[in-house]
């Protein structure tokens, strides 16, 4: 009797579908992140923000209710800050469906979009672990020896960078805004705030989508573990000190920064600037206390260079898209 059966046998596992295959890649992926030194922590401390900003909301909703502790509070600021507290109370208790809205919209436009700069740091994180390591050992041709094309591998690859910004940023900001909104004095906070978790998901999944192709390319550059994390952070590093000093010379070259596109982006999504002159218009004292903002950051917040972002973004996907196809293919 030989030792190995080779007689045909039907196959009575489970049967793994396309998704499946590519949700393994995906999930492998996020797991050898999340078990790097840190990770942990670092996801424990984007939830956290989450909470912050829920005690934020929760402090707005407060004031609808008269005896609450923060208008009690209120009380024992200087005159000007008690008549702005008293007019914001009034304009909420009159006006919620407008003024639920563009409050909340304003507080996640700044969070979202500051936040959304240490999501960016934790794709760094992940950049090994995409197509480098497997580059570096010619994985590509096990790969390519299974039942997996390159698009099932690269879309695999593509969830990775993907699922860890769901994990510290879309999460938590979506988190916030559905207990900020369960914590409110009035439930119809819900319907009244749609406008700002319809903004946080438009920005967040497009925004998501191109950093991690950005990063799927970035992790192509090199087979070397170490290079391709420290290229990210130099780009988003250089980007920053580029932003700072083209707003003096030439303001193009600020496109060159990716994080600055995104921001962009975002503020054409969420449009502060009509939000602010809303609630300039209800709430004359809030004029005021803005004297203080500088006209271009005004000017920011009114025409956002979308058209240069816009085009600035589909080059560097581009060149993401070109460096991905020369370098991730069987030998």
């Amino acid at each position: 009797m030989p030792i190995h059966d080779i007689r045909y046998q039907h196959w009575e596992g489970t049967h793994v579908g396309l998704w499946g295959r590519r949700l393994v890649i995906a999930r492998n992926g996020l797991m050898a992140c999340l078990q790097t030194k840190g990770v942990w922590q670092f996801v424990v401390m984007c939830w956290l923000s989450g909470l912050v900003m829920t005690a934020v909301l929760f402090l707005v909703g407060q004031l609808l209710v008269a005896d609450s502790v923060v208008v009690q509070w209120a009380g024992n600021l200087n005159p000007q800050l008690q008549m702005f507290v008293r007019l914001l109370t009034t304009w909420l208790e009159q006006h919620p469906e407008i003024s639920v809205r563009t409050t909340q919209n304003i507080l996640f436009y700044f969070y979202a979009t500051f936040f959304f700069r240490v999501s960016i740091f934790a794709v760094g994180i992940a950049i090994p672990m995409l197509t480098t390591r497997d580059l570096a050992s010619n994985a590509i041709i096990i790969y390519s020896s299974k039942a997996v094309s390159r698009g099932d591998y690269l879309l695999g690859k593509f969830l990775t960078p993907f699922a860890l910004m769901t994990l510290t940023w879309l999460g938590p900001v979506c988190a916030a805004w559905f207990m900020g909104n369960l914590l409110a004095p009035d439930w119809r906070f819900f319907w009244h705030s749609r406008a700002a978790l319809g903004h946080i998901l438009l920005f967040g999944l497009v925004s998501m989508t191109i950093v991690s192709l950005l990063a799927l390319g970035m992790s192509s550059v090199s087979t070397k573990e170490k290079l391709t994390p420290a290229f990210w952070y130099m780009w988003w590093a250089i980007g920053f000190a580029i932003t700072n000093i083209a707003v003096h010379t030439q303001p193009w070259l600020m496109h060159f920064s990716f994080n600055y596109n995104l921001d962009q982006f975002s503020t054409a999504v969420f449009s502060p600037a009509t939000d602010v002159k809303i609630a300039q218009d209800n709430i004359p004292l809030l004029g005021d206390m803005l004297r203080n903002i500088k006209p271009d950051d005004m000017e920011r917040f009114a025409t956002p260079a979308l058209n240069g972002a816009t085009v600035a973004t589909v080059v560097m996907l581009l060149l993401a898209a070109l460096i991905i196809r020369k370098r991730v293919k069987p030998e």
